[in-house]
């Protein structure tokens, strides 16, 4: 009897038992996911203005270089509003310089920092950038504040609204005239349905009711479209919750929804996950997953493991359920002085230019580094592991995380196909005692899957390259 190419590729691996197995749910793949990125607000205006531009590029590496680091793809930049000078609330970072600093004066030499941060990104494989607003200038608004309205209401003034969305239009034209970028996406809100928004803040917000949530968005693409910036298409609206961005997109009419090309939201709160990729699919739009952070409060640790599991719980749920394009995080360098376990990178925004890489930085790079641009997301039959594969390079990449105690996990490898010989792997680990460690030598293959020992509180990602998928 004539053996199957299958059977030929495999007859030198030995078949294993498969009973509890990890199954990857090919039915349930996606196609068209863009990448990782993180927000430049606000370190991007600290650490721009570093003195010591060998420990800049350091970071930059790190951050946005697939070979020397995390390979992040995507850049988010925030347009700041500018605070009004007798105000002093801000914090380190936070204190984004506006470009118009009043009503008729532009400043284009404002924002230098973040600006350069940027362009150094764009110079180290970023491909995609977004830009954003946290809030209208100061005085635009109601309370003369970028912080927010005294009451937590709108605080953009009702006579501003074409104001605020040609102030956003011509930094887009700006950038895109006078520095080659082009911002493909402009996202006028930042959890604009948020209550926390009150004058005073440590940071820029603004909150908008949902009819004046659908009044800028219309604005902001009309003004895009009058200016010539096709382009660049109006995301929205970055709320919170998966839940508020959902409501949101069900109240907006007809118009407002034509005039979104993206949609955004974070995933800080809320469980409508799948209901919100039906709505995303159905629509026709794109879905980003545009902000999420985690870390808690209080003194940082940088090798704190519970903000590292939270991490990858969320990165798992959310491509496994919402399944979004891009999957973004808050902003990757912390403050040093913010007394938290949030950001990849803690660094001084004031003082001493110095950094310490978190343990964050490394489970990020357990999917970053491997789970590139272009590859078909895979979910699977555990909610603790997800899968990407890559059809032209034929790699599999599984990352595993487990918050259970030592054990073995086992992945049905069983629609593939693969040679004995050809196969190439390669593994790496991050736990308490572990930051992105090599550990091929702990994976066991079979003809139809693989073993692989997972510590206790650690996330674990296997490559494997030149294996082909069979026809589903």
């Amino acid at each position: 009897m004539k053996e199957t190419l299958q059977q030929a590729n495999l007859r030198n691996l030995s078949e294993h038992d498969l009973t509890e197995a990890v199954q990857l749910q090919l039915d349930e793949a996606y196609e068209g996911f863009e990448g990782w990125g993180t927000t430049l607000a606000w370190w991007g205006h600290a650490l721009g203005g570093w003195q010591d531009q060998e420990k800049v590029h350091e970071i930059m590496d790190m951050l946005f270089d697939r070979e020397k680091g995390m390979g992040l793809n995507i850049v988010r930049y925030n347009i700041g509003g500018g605070e009004h000078p007798g105000e002093h609330t801000l914090r380190p970072g936070g204190d984004v310089p506006g470009f118009q600093p009043e009503e008729g004066v532009w400043d284009w030499e404002a924002d230098a920092y973040q600006r350069y941060i940027l362009q150094e990104s764009l110079k180290r494989g970023v491909t995609i950038a977004e830009v954003f607003s946290n809030s209208p200038p100061y005085w635009m608004t109601v309370s003369g504040s970028v912080t927010g309205a005294e009451d937590g209401g709108n605080n953009l003034r009702d006579d501003q609204y074409d104001a605020f969305a040609d102030y956003l239009t011509e930094v887009v034209q700006h950038f895109r005239d006078e520095w080659g970028i082009t911002f493909r996406t402009l996202d006028p809100l930042n959890e604009p349905s948020s209550n926390w928004w009150r004058k005073g803040n440590i940071q820029e917000g603004s909150y908008f009711d949902l009819d004046k949530q659908a009044e800028i968005i219309r604005k902001v693409a009309a003004s895009l479209q009058k200016k010539g910036l096709e382009d660049t298409v109006v995301s929205a609206n970055d709320d919170n919750s998966i839940d508020e961005t959902l409501d949101a997109l069900h109240a907006y009419d007809a118009e407002t929804l034509e005039a979104i090309g993206q949609i955004n939201t974070h995933s800080y709160n809320g469980s409508r996950m799948e209901e919100l990729a039906a709505f995303a699919k159905q629509s026709g739009k794109r879905l980003w997953m545009s902000e999420y952070g985690t870390g808690g409060t209080g003194p940082h640790h940088h090798k704190d493991m519970t903000s590292v599991m939270e991490l990858a719980e969320r990165i798992m749920f959310d491509l496994k359920l919402m399944k979004p394009a891009a999957w973004i995080y808050w902003q990757a360098v912390e403050d040093e002085g913010a007394n938290n376990n949030w950001g990849f990178i803690h660094a001084n925004f004031i003082g001493e230019e110095e950094y310490e890489v978190t343990k964050q930085f490394f489970a990020m790079a357990q999917f970053s580094k491997f789970i590139a641009p272009g590859d078909r997301i895979i979910p699977t039959s555990d909610g603790r592991t997800i899968a990407a594969y890559d059809a032209a390079s034929k790699r599999l990449t599984v990352v595993i995380r487990n918050e259970l105690s030592d054990r073995e996990a086992t992945v049905d490898l069983s629609p593939f196909s693969y040679e004995a010989g050809a196969v190439q792997v390669e593994a790496y680990r991050t736990s308490s005692h572990h930051d992105l460690e090599p550990a091929a030598d702990l994976v066991t293959l079979f003809g139809n899957g693989f073993t692989v020992p997972v510590d206790s509180v650690s996330i674990t990602t296997v490559v494997l390259s030149e294996v082909a998928l069979l026809a589903e």
